[in-house]
């Protein structure tokens, strides 16, 4: 409508042909995520407070010339989020589009964990820039620790049985609350990507099933990524191959 400086909206990953069913399936989160963080953020707030996803940006040609992706270093591995911080800090506005962008996931896991890796590492640069305000990076900062911390809380599932401690009885309540939300998230993330015309009704409950079984797989590529990204070079950008196009010899 134009009142606005820079817009986002819903990207999904199973259109055409699924290269990798199990990348694709993983990614039915980020589906879920942006129909409901981006979503909300844009929407009732007209600001990236969570960042946003570069797959997927419309722009003005000023605006975007004014706020410009050539932000050094730091700037440069999370692109995208260190741009929605930076049009965040100068005052710019964003909105949610009512359109839907097609992309593919990963086609290989070696992909998947490196693409993982980068976001950790952009994210964790651009939390920690002087160049962001703490008011506007706050609850990036807060969504980004928590995904770093992801080890420690996932070691509970094995620390738990063995040295149980007594908790109150809505900490239980507020872990199965955020359990099924993730659940939640994945089976939404399915039925939102994927046909049931296309696939059928059998394929698509299959789907559906297979997103729930995919979780712990996910929470370990997530883990691996995280303290491989922690540990790693934090200024290398790593380029997913997306192109199922033979190569040219010229």
């Amino acid at each position: 409508d134009g009142k606005h400086h820079f817009g986002q909206g819903l990207i999904t990953y199973a259109n055409e042909k699924v290269v990798n069913w199990i990348t694709t399936i993983a990614d039915s989160f980020r589906v879920a995520d942006d129909m409901g963080k981006l979503r909300m953020q844009f929407s009732a707030f007209h600001k990236p407070l969570f960042s946003w996803k570069g797959s997927y940006v419309v722009s003005q040609v000023g605006a975007e010339r004014a706020v410009t992706f050539d932000n050094g270093l730091d700037g440069s591995v999370a692109e995208d989020c260190f741009f929605a911080m930076h049009a965040f800090r100068d005052g710019y506005t964003f909105n949610f589009i009512e359109g839907e962008m097609w992309e593919k996931s990963p086609f290989t896991l070696w992909d998947f964990v490196q693409q993982r890796k980068r976001w950790v590492q952009g994210i964790l640069l651009v939390v920690h820039s002087k160049h962001i305000p703490i008011k506007n990076k706050l609850l990036l900062a807060l969504s980004c620790y928590s995904w770093v911390t992801m080890p420690l809380s996932t070691s509970n599932i094995i620390l738990a049985p063995i040295c149980p401690l007594p908790l109150p009885v809505v900490i239980d309540v507020i872990c199965a609350f955020i359990a099924a939300v993730n659940i939640y998230m994945y089976v939404f993330g399915v039925l939102k990507s994927f046909s049931l015309y296309r696939l059928g009704i059998v394929r698509f409950f299959l789907c559906i099933g297979a997103a729930i079984c995919i979780i712990p797989f996910n929470v370990c590529i997530e883990n691996v990524a995280v303290i491989w990204g922690l540990v790693g070079k934090k200024h290398k950008f790593y380029i997913v191959n997306k192109d199922l196009r033979p190569a040219l010899t010229v």
